[in-house]
């Protein structure tokens, strides 16, 4: 951890990691914009990331979940970092990996039910519902620091409590109809 972060928290969570992700900031070629998607939650614009399964390398997982998500193959220029911080998914921490990514094919993918909105969004000029932990992650990226970033982010509990119904209530709608839709004559 780097000594003096003034965004780091002093004390380290005496929560479990129950969650490991990845995510990638895509950056455009002159840097200048970020490409962002919009969640299942309408208000909420994002990183493209997410769970990284058994066995897989957290980069792998950068790659795939940005292929899946918003139909752009990436390749990996650095680790950003690793960002410990409350998991919306249940109880416990999640452990974030992020990368620094260009696009180097693949085309937009059209939204659908886990992704909302995609769009690439000029570094001055942020979303409202982007969060303060992916707008961390991307100064993070921009600083070009050649060691990886450590941080431990909390979360105010009155975000964090509805953030997580609002995500269960998301995820079973979506199951739903994803159980559903094929079905459908």
């Amino acid at each position: 951890m780097r000594a003096g972060d003034a965004d780091t928290a002093a004390a380290e969570s005496s929560s479990e990691i129950t969650r490991r992700g990845s995510m990638a900031v895509v950056f455009s070629e002159d840097r200048a914009r970020v490409l962002l998607l919009r969640r299942e939650i309408f208000i909420l614009w994002d990183l493209p990331g997410g769970g990284i399964e058994p066995g897989e390398d957290p980069a792998e997982a950068a790659v795939r979940e940005c292929r899946e998500e918003t139909g752009y193959e990436i390749a990996v220029d650095r680790l950003i970092g690793t960002y410990r911080h409350q998991s919306v998914y249940g109880l416990g921490d999640q452990l974030t990996y992020a990368y620094r990514a260009r696009v180097k094919g693949g085309a937009p993918k059209r939204i659908g039910l886990e992704i909302t909105g995609l769009r690439w969004c000029a570094i001055a000029e942020f979303p409202g519902g982007l969060q303060p932990l992916q707008r961390r992650i991307i100064a993070d990226a921009l600083l070009d620091q050649p060691q990886a970033f450590e941080r431990n982010v909390r979360f105010p509990l009155w975000k964090l409590y509805p953030a997580r119904v609002a995500f269960s209530i998301a995820r079973a709608v979506n199951n739903t109809l994803r159980f559903l839709l094929p079905k459908l004559p």
